[in-house]
């Protein structure tokens, strides 16, 4: 084994032109190459002590080396998995935007009218929750209810704005109100 990291790096140092070509081959690029050939070097400088043999230096090298590609190309593939499930999140997200855009352009035009004619609480919430999107904790401090109370105030809102709709839009209101052919 060389007697000290000098040793070694010099010992290393005499093959570099041969390592980096190692890479370059099995990455295709020489920036990446010669990134993993750095960091290879910095790992060999604290693990030079392992070297036993001064001879099997630049052999102990190559195996170091073999172990960084495989280490890039782990990093590789998670980041590239990781980009697809992003692009696929980001996909079905603009999807998603797309269909509630579609969806709100379809609602029944009494569907205002009607709420109208809920309790005030009841028609203050639903605007706020399900018409403007505010989250029930929100609109429940905004109105001065618990959060509990928001919520059942809320479901029984919504029942009776669903009778209310079936009654004064009648066949057409069974599609929850999309595509609506009523009056209004």
């Amino acid at each position: 084994m060389p007697s000290d990291a000098t040793q070694l790096a010099r010992a290393l140092h005499a093959h570099r032109n041969a390592f980096k070509a190692f890479l370059a081959a099995r990455v295709g690029s020489e920036a990446e190459a010669e990134d993993i050939l750095q960091n290879g070097l910095v790992k060999a400088l604290r693990h030079g002590a392992d070297v036993r043999d001064g001879e099997k230096a630049v052999a102990w090298f190559y195996q170091l080396l073999r172990n960084s590609l495989v280490d890039y190309y782990r990093s590789k593939g998670a980041a590239q998995r990781r980009d697809d499930t992003l692009g696929t999140l980001v996909a079905a997200l603009e999807e998603d935007m797309v269909t509630a855009q579609t969806f709100e352009a379809k609602i029944c035009a009494c569907l205002g009218g009607v709420v109208d004619t809920l309790k005030p609480p009841q028609a203050e919430l639903l605007r706020r929750v399900d018409l403007n999107g505010e989250s029930v904790q929100d609109a429940a401090r905004a109105l001065g209810l618990s959060a509990n109370h928001a919520s059942v105030t809320l479901h029984r809102a919504r029942k009776d704005l669903k009778a209310k709709l079936e009654a004064f839009c009648g066949d057409c209101a069974e599609g929850a109100c999309l595509d609506c052919d009523c009056a209004g």
